[in-house]
């Protein structure tokens, strides 16, 4: 084959290449499919239940995790424990992501206390095959300057990651994005994916990395790119919501928060879009903050709750 004839060959082969391309974008073939769960908590819906009612709504609506609660898991014997392991497994229930108070506090005696508390919680949920947890950070300090409040982030965040390590579970620290409760801290803390990232990496456990809501995901500004910053591995969990139609964003509280897809102010799409295309695998609730959802019957709650869920994850599939 002389040079010419291969030229001529090699721009044939891009066009039918560059063809095929533009067919399977607009067929959807070759897109990644979503591994995350859809993920029941009861309390964030308004739902007042144990465990075991916990799974058979979860069953019932159609499911693929739910939230542990490890007050109750505490009161469980062995067998009680087994029992609700086995409803699950048949069920091809996952659990989502477990919740630890917040830690970060600077007063030593204070932390040292805390810290006591979340062993509990972590013997609790390592016992029933928890593998993830989290919790939350405020978006500033009246008392700490950004560099002072980052180092203690990350010494506390390094100290209790390892005890969480030893239980076999993750950690996901949540920012909070909420400008208008940002604006009243004197001096500001991480407050968007990116910043609380630089901490996460900090940190330099395996285990710890980030919670990610859609609420101070919008709150903070950040994009579908962001999200595309990270790996499967550093997101732990995620919430999804949408905001209340006609507030300027930085006038916004930080509740309450509206079901997602129902105001279409927050862009869902995007951010499962970006979870999507990391390859995220773990547990994705919703956390409304809506005292509305509390007023309705079980069912009432979790139709509506569920509805918009899955209205969210058509959005991607």
């Amino acid at each position: 084959m002389n040079r010419r004839t291969f030229l001529r060959a090699a721009a044939t082969a891009a066009t039918l290449a560059g063809a095929d391309l533009a067919s399977s974008r607009r067929s959807g073939a070759g897109q990644p499919k979503p591994k995350f769960a859809m993920t029941l908590n009861v309390g964030q819906v308004g739902v007042r239940a144990d465990p075991f009612e916990a799974v058979k709504l979860a069953v019932r609506y159609g499911y693929g995790a739910v939230t542990p609660m490890p007050w109750h898991l505490a009161k469980y014997s062995q067998e009680e424990l087994e029992r609700l392991l086995a409803e699950m497994k048949a069920a091809g229930l996952a659990w989502g992501a477990g919740v630890v108070s917040p830690f970060f506090d600077p007063d030593d005696a204070k932390f040292k206390e805390k810290r006591g508390k979340i062993l509990e919680t972590a013997k609790v949920l390592g016992r029933a095959g928890v593998t993830r947890c989290m919790t939350w950070t405020g978006p500033g300090s009246d008392t700490l300057t950004y560099v002072a409040n980052f180092r203690l982030h990350v010494r506390r965040a390094k100290e209790i990651g390892k005890i969480l390590g030893d239980h076999g579970l993750r950690l996901g620290i949540e920012y909070l994005g909420t400008k208008t409760m940002a604006r009243k801290r004197k001096f500001p803390f991480a407050r968007s994916l990116a910043g609380m990232k630089e901490v996460a990496d900090e940190v330099g456990l395996p285990n710890v990395g980030l919670t990610l809501d859609a609420w101070h995901w919008f709150q903070a500004g950040d994009t579908e790119e962001d999200i595309l910053r990270l790996t499967n591995r550093e997101v732990v969990t995620a919430d999804i919501c949408d905001a209340p139609a006609g507030v300027p964003r930085d006038q916004m509280p930080d509740s309450p928060r509206k079901l997602p897809c129902t105001t279409g102010v927050i862009d869902v799409k995007a951010f499962l879009s970006g979870l999507v295309r990391i390859g995220y695998d773990g547990p994705v609730g919703t956390e409304p903050f809506d005292k509305s959802l509390r007023t309705m019957t079980t069912d009432e709650a979790m139709t509506v709750a569920t509805n918009a869920m899955k209205k969210a994850f058509a959005l991607i599939e």
